[in-house]
């Protein structure tokens, strides 16, 4: 069964998309900040679904320091934010797909099973 850590910190979004990939029989750890999710990252998932806006560590600075450390696991940013910069930042720092919030379930199934299957 593959492994996802969900990086969010907010509580309701965290619940639904936890619901929704274990309803699609995927195992699924969260954290609800950076810091939570650089000691769940070392559980080896096979996904990263980061929200990029949180308190304490942006979703960024926790790819940036997952990346530093070694960790090459594919990412899919979540974020209400589609401006354009939010999505030239996600190109440039090579993250796998991006997921804008508010999402449709469909959507965000497709990107993960897509991702998924390639690794």
């Amino acid at each position: 069964m593959k492994k996802i850590l969900v990086v969010e910190d907010e509580e309701d979004i965290l619940n639904l998309v936890r619901i929704i990939l274990e309803i699609n029989n995927y195992k699924v750890i969260v954290a609800h900040d950076g810091y939570q999710g650089l000691e769940m990252v070392k559980e080896n998932p096979d996904l990263i679904l980061l929200d990029i806006m949180m308190p304490g560590m942006t979703g960024w600075e926790f790819l940036d320091k997952i990346r530093a450390d070694g960790y090459d696991i594919p990412v899919i940013v979540l974020t209400a934010n589609a401006q354009m910069s939010t999505l030239e930042t996600a190109i440039n720092k090579k993250v796998d797909d991006c997921v804008v919030k508010p999402f449709d379930r469909e959507d965000l199934m497709e990107k993960v099973n897509s991702i998924l299957t390639k690794n």
